[in-house]
């Protein structure tokens, strides 16, 4: 079943460990304890699993796996599934539980030292948990790790070629995250990564715009031109003092926050808490497209001197993802609705890593391939060429934050 989050209790004291956690954990769904009796209801239990299982879902159907977040089965099967997720499901042997994560590390994963608790959000253990890495799938009885990792991706040749193939990858993984869905939102800055996702989207379904600023802020006036550009529909909070305290008063991460990580959550907490109050089924962000196709300032100035160096940064920032990009702006979001990140699908990931970092940052320009791929996509020139500005800045959020 899919879930807004899970954790999954065993041993002595479980069913109290359970309880608690359902008790303290504020996350969009219904929340429910299920125990051995009633182990998802009548449905395959795997043997020798006699623990209780919080998940936090509007479904009435229950069983195994339990999945947060949404996945897809492999076409290889000693892959896995692929797809953002963190999931439970019994062993290959039917004799216990696996806990997975996905190669990107989209959703969190979290276990404790005995292997008697894992879930998908820290706050439902009583101890500090370990979170999982990237592409980990742990066996809950031996507490054996393997990891998956992404596949490598064949390199095009020509600048165009690339770029057209960025298109096409960059078309099925939105597809593939609204379909089904009636409405969704996108969290928007009117540049170009949340631009292109939002054009995308919407030749699939409703979209609605969700845009976080301060009066006076660059994007006051940029989301709304973006916007009327798009032809959709766009939703606004104005940011105040008094609304940054509403949000920092339901932080909770398992880090401690910079003021970056503080900003992007008001953010994203805000933009999920409207995209739900417009009845969007699902929030979609544009995280990791900077990270992949060179949007920040750092890979330019590496790429100068070292494009190897540029490569390696890259790399390095999307794997560091997983251990607080992604938990952040999950955990943002989670209280009000899902989220997705278009730009952390495998595929997308994997071919943006193996581009040479001349298609990515040259004569000044960065996401070059992006860009020309939006271009190639019917994205608006004004948009394809929107400057870059980090979120928290252009929105006024951090001068809130102090």
């Amino acid at each position: 079943m899919r879930t807004n989050g899970f954790a999954v209790f065993r041993g002595p004291g479980a069913r109290a460990s359970a309880e608690a956690a359902a008790a303290k954990i504020e996350r969009k769904g219904t929340r429910v304890t299920l125990g051995p009796g009633s182990l998802m209801q009548g449905a395959a239990n795997p043997s020798g699993f006699g623990g209780y299982v919080v998940v936090f879902s509007e479904e009435d159907e229950m069983g195994f796996p339990v999945v947060h977040g949404f996945s897809d089965e492999s076409p290889v099967p000693e892959r896995g599934p692929s797809g953002e997720f963190a999931l439970v499901d019994g062993n290959p042997r039917g004799d216990g539980l696996i806990a997975s994560r996905d190669v990107l590390g989209t959703r969190p994963l979290y276990v404790n030292q005995s292997g008697s608790c894992v879930a998908s959000d820290h706050r439902a253990f009583g101890d500090t948990p370990t979170l999982l890495p990237n592409g980990a799938t742990l066996d809950m009885g031996s507490l054996r790790v393997t990891r998956s990792k992404l596949p490598v991706s064949k390199k095009g040749r020509r600048l165009d070629e690339c770029a057209e193939r960025l298109s096409g990858l960059l078309i099925e993984a939105v597809a593939k995250r609204v379909r089904g869905r009636a409405k969704v939102a996108v969290s928007f800055s009117g540049g170009l990564d949340s631009s292109l996702i939002a054009l995308l989207a919407s030749r699939h379904t409703e979209v609605v715009l969700c845009s976080v600023f301060s009066p006076g802020s660059r994007d006051e006036n940029q989301v709304r031109t973006a916007a009327e550009a798009l032809g959709l529909d766009l939703a606004t909070v104005e940011m105040d003092s008094g609304g940054v305290s509403r949000e920092l008063s339901a932080l909770d991460l398992p880090f401690e926050p910079t003021s970056m990580d503080r900003a992007l959550w008001c953010i994203y907490s805000a933009s999920a808490r409207e995209a739900a109050s417009q009845g969007a089924e699902l929030i979609m962000l544009g995280q990791l497209a900077d990270e992949l196709f060179g949007g920040y300032m750092k890979y330019a100035q590496a790429a100068k001197h070292d494009e190897g160096a540029a490569a390696a940064m890259m790399k390095a920032d999307v794997i560091a993802s997983g251990a607080v990009a992604f938990v952040r702006d999950e955990a943002a979001c989670a209280r009000f609705c899902e989220v997705r990140f278009p730009y952390a699908d495998e595929k997308v990931a994997s071919f943006g890593l193996a581009l040479p970092v001349k298609y990515k940052v040259a004569a000044g320009e960065r996401k070059v391939v992006l860009r020309k791929a939006a271009s190639m996509l019917g994205l608006p020139e004004d948009l394809v060429n929107a400057p870059k500005k980090a979120a928290q800045y252009s929105s006024g959020v951090a001068k809130l934050i102090g």
